[in-house]
C-alpha cells in the first residue's frame, strides 16, 4: 500500500486526491448549501449537518453524500469498513432524491473538522433540504429543543453556568422523577447558548498582540490569567513535580499558551485550571471515557514533557488505561499531518438537562418583603441532581461519585442539592467531583434542600420528609448527606443581618424561598439568592473574539487589573456593546463576587465605562473572598 494510506483501499481509488488539508467545496443539488468537503490525516470530514450528527461513529469512519459524491461510493464504503471494520457501515445512497427546498438553510459553519456532534435544535418547520435529512447512519435518537425562554441567557444564567464542568455524558439522560417510578419524560433543556456555542466560523474581531487562535468549542473555565510566574500555586494538588518529575514548562492555575500543531498550520490552546490541564484539540476533548483532569495530547506532552505526562495521568486516575501513543508511527521532521485530530476516538453523549428550581436575584433595597419566607445559606459548592441511581450537574454532565457515597442515598427519590467541600473551597470542590473515585471524596458532603420528585407538596413539606428521612433518627442518617437548615425570617432586617454573619463566616450568601411554593423545573420568583457583590476599575486591552451566537462580534473584553493581572469578562455586554465594545485603554467598572486563587475576578460581570476613572482600580477583598484561601487538603 502506498505511504498515503487513502491513496488507495482495497484496490479502489477516490474520484479526486486530496492532500492533508486540502479543502473543496460542493454543492447541494436539492438547495442553495454549498458545503466544505476537507481531508484532515486519515480521514475526510464534511460541514453539512449529516456528517456531523453521526455520533455513533468515530470520525474518521464517517461519510456523507457529498463525501461520496466527491471521491467516490464505492471508495468511501470501503474506507468506512476499513476505519472501523465492526461499526455501523455508511448506508448507501438513496435512488430517491429529496424533495427540492425553497426556504434557505442557515449557514452552517466550517471550522468544525474533528469536533464531536453537537445536538442541534430542530427548527419549527422541517425543511426538505436533502441534507438536512440525510440517509447516513446513525442520526441523532432525539434532539433537544430550546425552550423560548432561555433564547437568551440572563446574567444569572451565565453566572451559574460557569460553574459546570466540561464532561461527556456517556450514560442515560436524568428525569425529574426516580427510575422506579413511570413517568412523563421531562421536555429537555439544552445549554444556554453561552455554553453550547458550536465553533465560530472566521470573525473580523482580531485580539491584539496575540495571534489570534482558531476557534474551537468553548470549555466552560473562561479565566484568563497573566504571565508566569515561578511561584507555584498554593494548593494541595500542586502540579510543580509529580513522582520527582518536574514539567518541561511550569504553568501556574489558569495560566495559558498557544501550542502550534507539529503537522497543520492548527493552532490550539493549552490552559492549567487548578489540578489539570485542558487543551482546546478534538483529541483532547473527545476523550469522554475519561475524568477532565486525568486527560492528556500529544500538545501536552509535547509543551509538559512525555514522562511527566504519563505520571500525572496515573497520579489523577490511577486504575485507568495509561495512554499510549499511536501504533502508527509518527516521526517529527514530517509528521502525519492532522493527527493532532484523531489521537481519540468521540464518544457519544445523549445528555439532557435536569429540570431543576432555579434563582432569582433578590434586590436588597426593592426586593419583595422576604417575612416568613425560609432562609438558608447559599453554599459554595457544585449543584447536584441526584435521580435515584446517579448524579448529574445542572446541565446534564454525569458526575462519577465512589459507589460508597451513592450507597448513602435511597433509590426510589430524587434529590437536590449541592456537592460541597466547605466554605471558601468552591474550586477545590470542583476538581474532586470531577474525578473518578478521588479518595478526596471523603472531604465532600450532599447538602440536601429539596425533593423534586415530591414536587407537587409545598415546600414546608418537602423539607420536613428530607429531614425525616435523612436527619438524626432517619432511615438514611449520614454524616455524608445532610439536610439545609432553614429558618423563617422575621423581617429584612433579619435577612440582611443572617447575611453578613454568614459572610463573615466565608459564606457565600443567601437563599431564600417562598412558604407553601411547589418545586418548579425552571427560573422561578419562589427561590430568590442573595448575596455581596464588589466594584472594581480595570483597564480594556483587548477583544476576544465571539463564538457560537456571538460569532462576528466581541465575545469578551480582555482586561488588566490594578494589580496587572489579567482576566476577561463577557457577561454584561449587550449586543450593541459587542458590535461596537470599549475601546482598547477604556477604564470600565465590573462587578463581581471573590477572587479565584490567582487573584482575579471570578464570575465577572461587565457594568459600564467609568468615564471618570483613568486608571484601573481594584477592589478591597476580605481573605476569606478569595477562593481557596484556606488551601486543599493534602491528603
Amino acid at each position: 500500500m502506498p505511504t498515503d494510506e487513502l491513496a488507495e483501499i482495497d484496490g479502489l481509488k477516490p474520484n479526486i486526491v486530496l492532500k492533508d488539508g486540502e479543502e473543496k467545496e460542493v454543492k447541494s443539488k436539492s438547495s442553495s448549501s454549498v458545503y466544505k468537503v476537507k481531508r484532515t490525516f486519515d480521514h475526510y470530514y464534511c460541514s453539512c449537518p449529516a456528517w456531523r450528527n453521526q455520533s455513533g461513529a468515530p470520525v474518521n469512519a464517517r461519510a456523507c453524500k457529498h463525501t461520496k459524491e466527491l471521491l467516490g461510493e464505492k471508495y468511501e464504503l470501503a474506507r468506512v469498513k476499513m476505519k472501523n471494520p465492526d461499526g455501523v457501515k455508511a448506508a448507501p445512497t438513496k435512488a430517491k432524491a429529496a424533495p427540492k427546498s425553497k426556504s434557505k438553510r442557515k449557514a452552517v459553519d466550517e471550522d468544525e473538522e474533528d469536533v464531536k456532534p453537537t445536538r442541534r435544535a430542530p427548527t419549527r418547520k422541517r425543511k426538505a433540504d436533502d441534507d438536512e435529512e440525510e440517509e447516513e447512519k446513525p442520526q441523532p435518537k432525539k434532539t433537544r429543543t430550546v425552550p423560548t425562554r432561555r433564547a437568551k441567557a440572563s446574567k444569572e444564567e451565565e453566572e451559574d453556568e460557569e460553574e459546570e464542568m466540561p464532561v461527556r455524558a456517556t450514560r442515560k439522560p436524568p428525569s425529574r422523577k426516580p427510575p422506579s417510578r413511570a413517568t412523563k419524560p421531562p421536555s429537555k433543556v439544552a445549554k444556554p447558548a453561552s455554553k453550547v456555542a458550536k465553533p465560530a466560523s472566521n470573525s473580523k474581531v482580531t485580539k491584539p498582540a496575540s495571534k489570534l487562535v482558531k476557534p474551537e468549542p468553548p470549555v466552560d473555565e473562561d479565566v484568563e490569567m497573566g504571565e508566569d510566574d515561578a511561584t507555584p500555586a498554593p494548593d494541595g494538588y500542586d502540579l510543580a513535580e509529580i513522582g520527582g518529575l518536574k514539567p518541561k514548562v511550569y504553568m501556574k492555575d489558569g495560566d495559558e499558551r498557544e501550542v502550534q500543531s507539529q503537522s497543520s498550520s492548527s493552532t490550539y490552546k493549552v490552559k492549567r485550571t487548578w489540578d489539570h490541564y485542558y487543551c482546546t484539540c478534538p483529541a483532547w476533548r473527545n476523550q469522554g471515557g475519561a475524568p477532565v483532569n486525568a486527560r492528556t495530547c500529544k500538545h501536552l506532552k509535547e509543551l509538559l514533557g512525555d514522562q511527566y505526562e504519563l505520571a500525572r495521568i496515573k497520579l489523577k486516575n490511577p486504575h485507568g488505561p495509561v495512554p499510549v501513543s499511536k501504533s502508527k508511527p509518527q516521526p517529527r521532521k514530517k509528521g502525519k499531518a492532522g493527527d493532532d485530530d484523531d489521537d481519540d476516538t468521540a464518544v457519544p453523549s445523549s445528555k439532557k438537562a435536569p429540570e431543576l428550581l432555579l434563582a432569582n436575584k433578590w434586590d436588597i433595597d426593592k426586593g419583595p418583603d422576604p417575612t416568613g419566607w425560609k432562609m438558608s445559606e447559599k453554599l459554595d459548592g457544585v449543584r447536584t441532581y441526584y435521580d435515584g441511581k446517579a448524579m448529574y450537574s445542572r446541565l446534564g454532565n454525569p458526575f462519577t461519585p465512589p459507589q460508597w457515597f451513592l450507597d448513602k442515598l435511597p433509590k426510589d427519590v430524587t434529590l437536590d442539592g449541592e456537592l460541597f467541600g466547605g466554605r471558601g473551597k468552591f474550586q477545590d470542590t470542583v476538581s474532586i467531583v470531577k474525578t473518578v473515585n478521588s479518595p478526596h471524596w471523603k472531604n465532600i458532603t450532599f447538602q440536601l434542600f429539596d425533593i423534586p420528585s415530591k414536587g407537587d407538596d409545598p415546600f414546608e413539606e418537602r423539607i420536613a420528609h428530607l429531614e425525616k428521612v435523612f436527619g438524626p433518627g432517619g432511615e438514611w442518617h449520614s454524616d455524608k448527606v445532610h439536610v439545609l437548615e432553614h429558618v423563617a425570617v422575621r423581617d429584612r432586617k433579619h435577612v440582611l443581618d443572617e447575611l453578613k454573619r454568614v459572610e463573615g463566616l466565608g459564606g457565600e450568601g443567601l437563599m431564600l424561598r417562598k412558604p407553601g411554593s411547589k418545586y418548579e423545573g425552571h427560573r422561578s420568583a419562589s427561590l430568590l439568592k442573595i448575596k455581596t457583590f464588589y466594584d472594581a476599575e480595570a483597564v480594556v486591552t483587548g477583544h476576544t473574539p465571539g463564538k457560537g451566537k456571538h460569532a462576528g462580534v466581541v465575545g469578551a473584553l480582555s482586561c488588566a487589573m490594578e494589580s496587572g493581572k489579567t482576566f476577561a469578562v463577557g457577561s454584561g455586554l449587550s449586543d450593541a456593546l459587542r458590535r461596537k465594545p470599549p475601546k482598547v485603554g477604556a477604564i470600565i467598572t465590573y462587578r463581581f463576587q471573590e477572587l479565584t486563587r490567582d487573584g482575579v475576578p471570578r464570575f465577572p460581570t461587565y457594568i459600564g465605562e467609568a468615564i471618570d476613572k483613568d486608571s484601573p482600580k481594584d477592589a478591597e477583598i476580605p481573605e476569606h473572598r478569595k477562593a481557596g484561601a484556606a488551601g486543599a487538603e493534602d491528603d
